[in-house]
């Protein structure tokens, strides 16, 4: 089945973001980079005829703002096309959405929380293969060690600690 492709490159206070949707749901994202270019050509990498659309996902583009000004920001209701993934990947994926903002889990708590509890190397190749990075939130995923182990969006584990940074300081303003 042929898929349509539509996406948006937008600006948050760390940089270029990108979204990528099908009519299932979002698609694939693009972490901040420095460079619109560069966040087009990471975000629509091996993606067919995409096209751009200025006014895609108003709210969920304004969540992602808002995330990395340092607010609260819960993305666990938007849709998402995960239907190209197996179904060991969905549910992994699906797992890790319901991690909390502010708090993290490791590969093998997570990958028992899926019901698969002695896949957590396994379930370091799904994270590694996420293509919705912060809507999955992937990054706040850890090893056993409580190490960051690696992170393939850009940046990589230099932005997942950033990322984890930012959402400790503001839920501990939440708490004040």
């Amino acid at each position: 089945m042929k898929k349509d492709f539509y996406y948006v490159i937008f600006k948050t206070p760390q940089g270029y973001f990108g979204l990528c949707t099908t009519e299932k749901g979002l698609y694939r994202t693009c972490l901040p980079t420095q460079s619109r270019n560069r966040t087009e050509k990471i975000l629509l990498q091996g993606v067919k005829n995409p096209v751009f659309q200025k006014s895609l996902l108003p709210g969920l583009k304004n969540k992602i703002i808002a995330y990395y000004k340092g607010t609260y920001v819960d993305f666990s209701d938007t849709a998402i096309d995960l239907s190209e993934l197996t179904s060991f990947s969905q549910k992994i994926l699906r797992a890790c959405m319901k991690i909390r903002y502010g708090n993290t889990t490791t590969y093998k708590q997570l990958a028992a929380s899926a019901g698969r509890p002695n896949s957590a190397r396994a379930v370091g190749g799904v994270m590694a293969r996420n293509r919705l990075p912060l809507i999955i939130p992937c990054h706040r995923v850890l090893g056993s060690d409580g190490g960051l182990h690696g992170f393939s969006a850009p940046g990589g584990p230099k932005t997942k600690q950033e990322m984890l940074d930012l959402e400790n300081r503001s839920r501990s303003n939440l708490l004040k």
